[in-house]
């Protein structure tokens, strides 16, 4: 529509003014202010331009229940779009974010620093409701948006007060994703198109494809699946004993796809540092194993076992972070049975009373100590590096562990003093035979059913697995609090009031987050990203606790010097 030539275009016409930023100057209109916006971004999904979000309707539905019933329609237009995926996610994050500033701006303490009591007058003040906002912990509000580093925060303060009360939980349980090896997540994706596929004919390329053109399904199918393998866990079969408490957090890869780290509490099970070592051991032994399965006594779980439970003998770049070969520690030694090793048998008498600080606390080890066990280690690594050598060459291994010591003339009783002596603290050693030092440890139980990678642990140290499953694992909400923190930071020093703080915080969150298509369906359809067995509730005990104003309708209605505000 613009002339070729604008200068030749403003010479022609002398009268009038010809204006080149008709918006300059303007107020800028808000983005969802826009009548009609979702029609005219997606205008193949609403070719009448009707039944849009903003629509008026005799029940207000919110945008969650709206965008629910969009992508879970059998009408696969809304799901098959992934742009329109991330606009229902970014919609209705802000409008949960936005209720959330809400309440959060309502919230203080019933009696100011200065003495004084809150009156209805004060909070319809608007400069005094600044003064009374004290409690400037920018980032609360973001706790109702699922995924975020305060919606995991309180995951956290969660599960710690479930060990709290309940006590240390027994198996640490992680199940990975594999999408293209289930042929019902592709099976029924194609039944959606209307269309009909062999699984065993598709090459990479083609499921990649299939797997890609509807997230929505792949996520609902994901859910279903984790559900089913939860119902096991808890039946009355036990795959892993009777399970009393459980909480799991669904965490996306890097590449997109989920998986589930699980804690269990099981039942009458032995506890480490309080019984046994044999008992501890000999429970594990029951349901955890690094066994290969017999190919003729069972050819179905050894495929599994041998496609999905095997690590690598070509380390990734993963297991190359860090001075050592492979940081998760394969080839694994091989042993004739479970074992715990004991940082404390190698001490001498002198190391084995504490170090006290002048307070008369425990403090960290001594430097010599320190020292010490650093070349004990040392020297083990140099004895059994060797065996590692042939282990990690060598396809076929002896298949007994006396073979393999024989042949480099070495005692068990040495052999399992210097793999003692490679661990820093309480390491448990599983039962392997030589051929079982690349099988990553499973219960056969659950991996037949859940057919994709899994990894199961005894639980050693409650709150190292508690940090290894909720902050270690979090990577990406570690780089967005990062983020949020320079945020908040550079907001602060421009001295702007708590709501435009809030504001800013949210845009910085939604331009900074990195969310695959399936994380996005989980956010937005609101798919369960953590279960637990039990309900956590907050108890407020400050004498001037935080509570919440009423409405500003209702602070209307009120006589002005009404103290009842709360």
């Amino acid at each position: 529509m613009q002339p070729p030539d604008i200068a030749q275009d403003i010479l022609s016409y002398g009268e009038g003014i010809f204006s080149i930023a008709p918006a300059q100057g303007n107020k800028p209109v808000g983005f969802f202010a826009i009548p009609k916006l979702e029609a005219m971004a997606f205008p193949v999904q609403f070719p009448t331009g009707q039944n849009t979000l903003d629509e008026v309707r005799q029940i207000n539905v919110s945008p969650s229940m709206y965008f629910n019933a969009r992508l879970f329609s059998a009408d696969n237009r809304f799901a098959v779009d992934q742009t329109y995926l991330f606009f229902s996610q970014f919609v209705t994050e802000t409008h949960i974010a936005k209720n959330s500033m809400s309440i959060q701006l309502r919230k203080g303490k019933p009696v100011t620093r200065d003495g004084r009591k809150i009156s209805s007058r004060m909070l319809q003040d608007n400069k005094e409701v600044e003064r009374l906002i004290t409690n400037k912990d920018a980032t609360r509000f973001m706790q109702p948006l699922r995924g975020t580093p305060a919606y995991w925060e309180k995951a956290l303060k969660d599960l710690h007060a479930m060990v709290r009360q309940v006590g240390k939980p027994t198996f640490f349980l992680t199940f990975s994703a594999a999408e293209m090896r289930w042929p019902e997540f592709i099976e029924v994706i194609k039944a959606q198109q209307g269309e009909s596929v062999d699984f065993s004919q598709l090459d990479w390329n083609a499921k990649c494809d299939i797997l890609r053109s509807n997230p929505v399904t792949v996520m609902r199918m994901f859910e279903k699946r984790v559900d089913a393998l939860m119902n096991l866990i808890l039946s009355d079969t036990q795959p892993i004993g009777q399970v009393e408490d459980y909480f799991y957090r669904v965490e996306f890869q890097a590449r997109g796809s989920p998986h589930i780290h699980l804690v269990v509490w099981i039942k009458d099970a032995p506890e480490f540092g309080e019984d046994k070592d044999d008992e501890v051991c000999k429970f594990i032994d029951q349901h955890v194993t690094c066994q290969m399965p017999d190919p003729n006594a069972d050819p179905e779980l050894h495929k599994i076992v041998s496609e999905v439970q095997m690590h690598s003998r070509n380390h990734s770049k993963s297991c190359r972070k860090g001075s050592s070969e492979c940081r998760f520690g394969y080839p694994k030694a091989p042993m004739d049975k479970t074992i715990i090793t004991c940082p404390d048998d190698r001490e001498d008498d002198d190391d084995k009373k504490p170090a006290t600080s002048k307070s008369g606390r425990k403090g960290k080890k001594s430097k010599p100590k320190q020292r010490r066990l650093r070349q004990i280690q040392k020297d083990a690594m140099a004895k059994l590096k060797p065996i590692w050598t042939f282990l990690s060459e060598s396809k076929n291994p002896p298949m007994t562990l006396s073979e393999l010591l024989e042949k480099f003339q070495m005692t068990y009783q040495e052999f399992r003093v210097n793999v003692e002596n490679l661990t820093t603290g309480y390491v448990i050693v599983m039962k392997r035979r030589p051929i079982d030092c690349w099988v990553n440890g499973f219960n056969d139980h659950l991996l037949r059913v859940w057919n994709a990678n899994m990894d199961i642990q005894f639980v050693l140290d409650e709150y190292c697995c508690i940090a290894y499953m909720l902050s270690y694992m979090s990577k990406p909400e570690h780089e967005m609090t990062q983020t949020l923190n320079q945020v908040i930071g550079e907001v602060r020093k421009k001295d702007v009031n708590e709501k435009d703080e809030m504001k800013q915080i949210m845009q910085a969150y939604s331009k900074h987050r990195e969310v695959s298509a399936q994380e996005s369906v989980a956010r937005t359809c609101s798919l369960p990203l953590k279960k637990c067995s039990r309900s956590v509730v907050f108890v407020q005990t400050d004498e001037n606790a935080l509570k919440m104003s009423l409405p500003m309708s209702k602070l209307k209605e009120m006589a002005p010097d009404t103290e009842q505000v709360l």
